[in-house]
């Protein structure tokens, strides 16, 4: 699942918070929490945790 889907997602079932954590380590690129943040819609508030 990309970040697009995962956003997708998100969107779908509405949880007050998203943590984006598989990007950058063993999957995908740092970038994807950004592209991941940017099509999560409000009210859902995302929370990008992990730094690098």
């Amino acid at each position: 699942m990309d970040a697009r889907k995962a956003a997708e997602l998100i969107n779908n079932i509405k949880p007050r918070v998203a943590i984006p954590t598989h990007y950058g380590s063993i999957v995908g690129k740092k970038e994807d929490a950004d592209v991941f943040a940017a099509a999560v819609r409000e009210p859902v508030r995302v929370e990008v945790k992990m730094e690098y």
